[in-house]
């Protein structure tokens, strides 16, 4: 019976990569001999396959996963354009498998059906220490390029422009290397702008006196590459990227790591003055750090009449929409809220109240409880098996009886999940048995730490007790989380417990 086929194509920049056209001749002819139907193609251009996060690989992997998969196979034209890396081919492999997809290379050798993952797997291995290589011999003739004072790739940065120079032939085809030159409608003002950002200077006011055209966050980055207006070419400034991502979450590279070939172009601007602007901006992102240490305690739990948040502008608390509804002072708010919490929130007898009324409210069922503890332990105790038997796949020969065992632990992790579901929805909150003297261990302890906490301790504390504030016209209502004060995620009815649930009017 004819199965309904795709094909996965990909190519890379490497211009002695097997083109998708050759790839989808080879594979559609194949598929024809061996009587299955092409519905669909998937193809990924000029991708690299050192990472999964490819446009046309990941629909591919999205209709594995949906109920409405229109194949049964999926063919490549070798392991490399499936992926390059061997946790990642494994990983997909899996879920090939699960849901029944074969998946089959057209360049694989032909042998025992016993051997094939055995093949599969070293010719992946392979696939991922070529691309290594080409990783590093290709970083390693950028390095060169740079050191000779050519560039290593990339645009010209605003104000110059790139001079190709012919420096011999491969394959009857010109080897061109490039260096920058000043750009003639765009180097002096870039000049003047450097100039005026030396001077202290703001961007709004150089931008408009300049007319640039330039975005803000643009400048900002232009500013990170003085040393190039400075003549320098600079290379391996930037992390390196992992699907999608800066290495450590940082942009650059600490500067010792930076390759600095000096004076290859025609400075913009001094040496000195280029690294009084990298200084400034070390300066302006300290900054910013330190500006996003909030001082108005009720950020992020103050909320407006009409559902805004309420921010922090200028010494008020303010709508966000800007609805109507007038500001408060930041030190009238706190003050009133921080009084209210102290002497009718978090008191003894409050405390005590709310934990009678919710064991009013709740039964303990241990025995309900502890059904759902086992089912969890052995969920985790499954997850361990599965994440060894994942590690171990890497390291054997024969992997079938590994990725038998695989899905069968799979199967019985998703059973046990439905069951730890049921036994949550019949199973309701314990109430802790808390002493009076507990209660008033936890007093002393929280007023101690608010009273000798700075802002953002006390910003901690506050949103650790209250749930949300809510501002109305002249009233103030403050909404407590139960679940930090009690310990159990529990909510009374509206109104049933006055004692948490203040308003009050704030002049």
């Amino acid at each position: 019976m004819a199965k309904r086929a795709v094909i996965y194509l990909r190519s890379s920049k490497d211009k002695h990569d097997v083109s998708v056209e050759s790839q989808r001749r080879e594979l559609t002819k194949h598929i024809a001999n061996a009587g299955h139907v092409l519905i669909d193609e998937f193809v990924d251009k000029v991708e690299s396959a050192k990472t999964a996060n490819r446009p046309a690989f990941q629909d591919m992997m999205s209709e594995v996963k949906s109920k409405t998969c229109r194949f049964s196979i999926i063919y490549c034209f070798d392991t490399s354009r499936f992926s390059r890396r061997m946790y990642d081919a494994q990983l997909y492999k899996h879920l090939l498998k699960k849901n029944d997809i074969d998946l089959l290379f057209l360049k694989l050798p032909k042998g025992d059906p016993l051997m094939d993952s055995v093949l599969e797997s070293l010719m992946e291995i392979f696939d991922e220490f070529h691309s290594q290589k080409s990783k590093m011999d290709g970083l390693r003739g950028m390095r060169e390029n740079v050191l000779k004072g050519w560039r290593a790739g990339g645009s010209a940065p605003i104000g110059y422009r790139l001079e190709k120079t012919i420096v011999g032939t491969r394959d009857g085809e010109p080897i061109t290397k490039s260096n920058l030159v000043p750009d003639p409608k765009k180097f002096d003002v870039m000049k003047k702008y450097f100039q005026g950002r030396v001077a202290g200077i703001s961007r709004a006011y150089l931008v408009s006196k300049l007319n640039l055209k330039i975005p803000k966050t643009s400048l900002i980055y232009i500013e990170e590459g003085a040393l190039t207006y400075a003549g320098h070419t600079v290379w391996n400034r930037h992390n390196e990227i992992i699907d999608g991502s800066y290495k450590g979450g940082k942009r650059y590279r600490e500067r010792s790591e930076w390759v600095i070939q000096r004076n290859t172009h025609e400075a913009m601007i001094t040496e000195e003055e280029a690294e009084q602007i990298l200084k400034d901006r070390e300066v302006a992102r300290a900054s910013r750090k330190r500006r996003r240490v909030s001082v108005y305690l009720l950020a992020g739990i103050f909320r407006c009449g009409c559902g805004a948040n309420m921010s922090g502008d200028s010494g008020y608390y303010r709508c966000q929409k800007r609805c109507g509804n007038k500001g408060i002072k930041k030190e009238t708010i706190e003050t009133a809220i921080i009084n209210t919490l102290f002497e009718e929130l978090i008191t003894k007898d409050a405390i005590l109240k709310i934990l009678a009324m919710v064991k009013k409210h709740t039964t303990k069922k241990t025995d309900e409880t502890s059904k759902y503890i086992s089912l969890s332990k052995e969920v985790k105790s499954i997850e361990k098996q599965i994440q060894d038997i994942i590690a171990l796949l890497q390291k054997v020969k024969h992997q079938r009886p590994l990725l038998t065992k695989l899905d069968e632990l799979e199967e019985e992790r998703v059973e046990l999940e439905q069951l730890m579901n049921q036994e949550e929805g019949k199973s309701p909150n314990v109430v802790p048995m808390i002493s009076r003297s507990g209660v008033i261990k936890f007093l002393n302890d929280y007023k101690k730490s608010f009273q000798s906490g700075n802002n953002e301790n006390k910003k901690a504390l506050l949103q650790s007790t209250i749930k949300s504030v809510e501002l109305s016209g002249d009233r103030v209502k403050i909404n407590p989380s139960y679940v930090s004060i009690t310990g159990v995620n529990w909510h009374p009815q509206p109104d049933s417990n006055r004692c948490c649930r203040r308003e009050r009017a704030v002049s």
